[in-house]
């Protein structure tokens, strides 16, 4: 059973207006709604009205992935009752991660850079920053439409991936060097060369994940040693 080009690009471009009817009873409800209806068969549409029209919230980018497996079961012929039951577990597995994956994570990593990059090269930062942001929201959009639509239920399981855990990992460290490379640059003007011992702190704390109020203290010391220099 394959998804299709058609189907493919619908699911896509509606799912970039899923919020558009956001509302407080529903939430992302409405989008999510005609999000499904957009990729389903004639047939099935009328019946995805009855079952999908209540409350619905998950992480924007990541609903691809829920779309996906959703309109597989429905191609199918799974129960509304078990459809109902995936995404119940999915949007809120979904919405944790996402929440995790870009917005404590991807978004300020690459905030940074680009205030960094931006005081040295101006507009040039955030370019940079809206390039390489999308490329990766972009990707997970995509990704998830066939992923799901491949996986079915087990696109959970994805979760647990390198796609995620690696990706999360890497831009921890790379927002932990940065916010040490920043407050440098913005502290005292000194060689590019001289940062790299400064910054190594940060890096070495999030390798061995010690909590978030540890290495801000951290920061602070930085910060008041750099200043009293």
């Amino acid at each position: 059973m394959r998804l299709g080009f058609t189907r493919f690009v619908k699911i896509f471009f509606s799912s970039l207006f899923i919020q558009t009817s956001w509302s407080f009873l529903t939430i992302q409800g409405m989008g999510f709604l005609v999000n499904l209806i957009n990729g389903v068969k004639n047939d099935k549409k009328g019946s995805i009205i009855k079952a999908h029209k209540g409350y619905f919230n998950t992480h924007p980018y990541m609903v691809s992935y829920i779309t996906g497996a959703t309109i597989r079961a429905y191609d199918e012929g799974d129960t509304i009752e078990e459809i109902r039951h995936f995404i119940t577990i999915a949007q809120k597995s979904f919405a944790s991660k996402g929440d995790l994956l870009f917005w404590q994570t991807i978004r300020p990593a690459l905030l940074l850079i680009s205030v960094i990059i931006g005081i040295k090269y101006g507009i040039i930062g955030p370019i940079l920053f809206l390039i390489s942001y999308n490329i990766f929201h972009l990707y997970h959009r995509t990704k998830g439409i066939t992923d799901g639509y491949n996986k079915k239920w087990d696109v959970i399981y994805l979760l647990k991936s390198r796609r995620f855990t690696a990706v999360q990992h890497v831009f921890e460290i790379i927002g932990s060097f940065s916010t040490g490379l920043l407050f440098t640059l913005l502290a005292i003007k000194i060689s590019y060369l001289l940062l790299i011992p400064l910054t190594m702190l940060f890096i070495a704390l999030i390798a061995k994940r010690y909590s978030a109020v540890l290495i801000i203290l951290a920061l602070l010391l930085l910060v008041i040693i750099i200043v009293l220099v």
